[in-house]
């Protein structure tokens, strides 16, 4: 029996689904976060030419 359509086996279901969902998105947001800094740092930057691709995605 579930309340509102909701059961047990939803929620077994959704919930580890979710936490997923959300740990992609936080870490899609920390990648977008750290493009900032490609090829910025002294120790691992080099030398990028203007036009060429990044050093990383």
């Amino acid at each position: 029996m579930g309340l509102f359509g909701i059961t047990t086996q939803y929620i077994w279901f959704a919930v580890p689904l979710t936490g997923f969902f959300i740990g992609k998105f936080l870490d899609d947001q920390e990648t977008l976060r750290m493009t900032k800094f490609r090829d910025k740092s002294c120790l691992y930057g080099g030398r990028v030419k203007e036009g060429d691709p990044p050093s990383w995605p």
